[in-house]
């Protein structure tokens, strides 16, 4: 709702792909932008915000250190997605197209982009909430305008996932098709 660019560019990805009588079903393969912008939210806001894990066995890490074993490792994925060191000077700035390289999506690895975890622990529903989320943006965006009440930066609740405290109160309308959005 704060970056209206992004929306114009999710909307002109959809109706590049469908038509309002078409059948087709939104994809992430086909729709790069909004796959973009699916991965910056939730770099910027990831659902889990700190990870914990207890070693099985004691083992060394890549860079020597050594973790014996029931040793109880902990990250924060919320501050891991706001490093300057890893995301750049402007690893607060909400912006899709850190994602995109010549239009086409890239992904990270685990290691710089926790958020479903990685390895043999990767998020069973991964490529499910790509599917659904890029098929959800892209029809809410294309069918309705959404401005936001009362302007304020929205904070988390305390809690193991990251609600929005208050929700977002916001209104919803229903987009006016013209003849020149429509194509």
């Amino acid at each position: 709702m704060r970056n209206s660019h992004v929306i114009d560019a999710i909307r002109e990805e959809a109706a590049a792909i469908s038509s309002p009588t078409s059948t087709s079903v939104f994809q992430p393969a086909s729709m790069p932008y909004t796959s973009a912008v699916f991965y910056e939210s939730l770099r910027l806001y990831p659902p889990v915000p700190f990870e914990l894990k207890q070693c099985e066995e004691a083992t060394t890490l890549p860079d020597g250190t050594y973790l014996p074993k029931s040793r109880i490792v902990m990250w924060c994925t919320w501050a891991m997605n706001r490093s300057k060191l890893a995301w750049g000077p402007d690893a607060d700035t909400f912006s899709p197209e850190r994602w995109l390289c010549d239009g086409r999506f890239i992904s990270k690895t685990a290691y710089e982009y926790p958020v479903f975890n990685g390895g043999p622990r990767t998020c069973l529903g991964k490529k499910m909430a790509e599917l659904v989320a890029v098929q959800v943006i892209a029809t809410l965006v294309s069918l309705f305008d959404f401005e936001q009440i009362d302007g304020r930066e929205r904070i988390s609740k305390n809690s193991l996932t990251l609600p929005m405290k208050g929700g977002l109160p916001c209104t919803v309308k229903l987009r006016v098709m013209t003849s020149e959005s429509e194509s």
